[in-house]
């Protein structure tokens, strides 16, 4: 399946012609900060005007109006971004004018074994994204601090072809289905919204996406890295584009616009997404020691260290007591990390094996990408040398990994209280109406419906139950 290279964002509407047509008075005040500007459609103009241009690069975009009319002469008003004044005859706001796009693909991976292909699987995803999704998160729920800013083409991945073992008493009660649709306990025209989806809602708030998905084909499951490295190898994902790289069980609000950005404007060739976890929770995890908090260079990489004195060494005093930086995704690949792997992977593909858990993403191929690194054997096209780098989740952004019911019941109540930012406003409806504050979940409303009366008829007390009817 061919994609067509599209992405871009939506130009806002321009001033009419009426408008542009008039001689407007030091048009140079309508610039703002980073492309914005101040739109003033219809009859605006007739009402009001510029008077000054109070934009610097501390508060952002910021503009003096005021009106024309006799009766409220003097009467000056304060424009920024976040205000609106319109009415069925016209409009005033502040838009961004700059109109950044990349062109890229999502790919996904999807197992083939033998012939067999879960097509239902493969069309739940391309129904998702063909019918507005992409649309609708690149739009209304565009992130427009740091995506106008952007200045690279991006590929985006999420691996789709795990056994989703841990998922196997909640996907029972879906139908059986693996991993990848793994539900919500929400609904978007009448269709379950798996955790795939939502990761591909958040990828488009980075720009306006192709309305297409691929999917790579691949033998049955040989561990989380395998579809990436033979999609490489095969030229199915392309090594022009830096990839950003995000796990299928995760679910979290980070600004990947931010992780790009924070990319763009660093020597990174692979950019890991870290979190601060107590050393405790280290042993379960893969963590990172770091040369500095400053320099954001990543000296060490391993995967669930279980010798204390190791952990003991990788804890960062700057964070807190007994903090540590776990890696979580997303990921930023460069194209020259990617041409490294698709190299070395082509010449010796056992070299990429772990003998424990196949092709692993983490032990296969972080880990020996950081050497390579580390040794200066990665370098930009101009002959810079790039380093593995880290970029701290903000405390204001969510993540998790729901491979437990408690987890996912956890996030979701979390949901309910607004943790959550960058799922449709539809979708966060559809959850907040089939949850409640004690992290129950049902898939449906029917269930929920049904799950309410059995528990208010039987007087129930019930806390982090998921339930789901046909």
């Amino acid at each position: 399946m061919k994609i067509s290279a599209i992405t871009s964002y939506s130009q806002p509407n321009r001033v009419n012609n009426s408008f542009q047509a008039k001689k407007v008075e030091k048009p140079e005040l309508t610039k703002g900060m980073n492309g914005e500007e101040l739109v003033m459609k219809g009859e605006a103009n007739k009402y009001f005007k510029v008077v000054q241009n109070v934009s610097n690069s501390k508060v952002g975009s910021k503009f003096i109006l005021e009106s024309k009319l006799p009766q409220y002469k003097g009467l000056k008003m304060l424009i920024t971004p976040e205000s609106k004044l319109e009415s069925n005859k016209m409009y005033i706001g502040v838009q961004s004018q700059k109109n950044p796009s990349f062109s890229g693909k999502i790919y996904g991976s999807i197992r083939n074994d033998g012939g067999k292909i879960d097509t239902a699987m493969a069309d739940e995803y391309k129904k998702f994204w063909s019918t507005g999704m992409q649309e609708v998160s690149s739009t209304k729920y565009l992130d427009k601090k740091y995506a106008p800013l952007l200045k690279e083409d991006y590929n985006f991945y999420t691996p789709t072809d795990g056994d989703g073992t841990r998922y196997k008493d909640i996907t029972t009660l879906q139908g059986g289905k693996t991993k990848p649709a793994s539900y919500l306990p929400a609904t978007l025209a009448y269709a379950p919204m798996s955790l795939i989806q939502g990761i591909m809602s958040n990828f488009a708030r980075t720009g306006k996406l192709d309305d297409k998905y691929e999917l790579i084909d691949v033998k049955p499951a040989q561990g989380s890295a395998f579809a990436f490295l033979e999609g490489l190898r095969t030229g199915k994902i392309s090594t022009e584009k830096p990839i950003v790289f995000s796990w299928g069980d995760n679910f979290s609000d980070i600004n990947i616009s931010k992780l790009m950005y924070d990319y763009e404007n660093s020597d990174s060739g692979f950019s890991i997404t870290v979190l601060p976890v107590d050393k405790s929770r280290v042993k379960a995890l893969g963590v990172i020691k770091a040369e500095s908090l400053d320099s954001k260079r990543i000296l060490e990489f391993v995967e669930k260290p279980q010798d204390d004195d190791y952990i003991e060494s990788i804890v960062v005093d700057e964070l807190g007591k007994d903090k540590c930086l776990a890696s979580v995704g997303p990921y930023v690949v460069s194209p020259e990390a990617l041409s490294w792997i698709k190299e070395n992977y082509s010449a010796n593909p056992k070299s990429f094996l772990n003998p424990d858990k196949g092709y692993d993403f983490s032990s296969m191929v972080i880990a020996p990408m950081l050497e390579a690194f580390n040794n200066g054997e990665i370098k930009s096209k101009d002959g810079k040398t790039l380093a593995m780098t880290f970029y701290i989740k903000p405390d204001k952004e969510s993540w998790s990994d729901l491979g437990a019911q408690k987890d996912l019941c956890a996030e979701m109540k979390n949901l309910r209280k607004g943790k959550f930012a960058y799922l449709p406003e539809e979708v966060i409806s559809s959850i907040k109406s089939n949850t409640d504050d004690k992290g129950n979940l049902a898939f449906n409303h029917k269930a929920k419906t049904m799950f309410d009366d059995m528990t208010s008829r039987l007087n129930l007390n019930a806390e982090n139950v998921i339930t789901y009817c046909e």
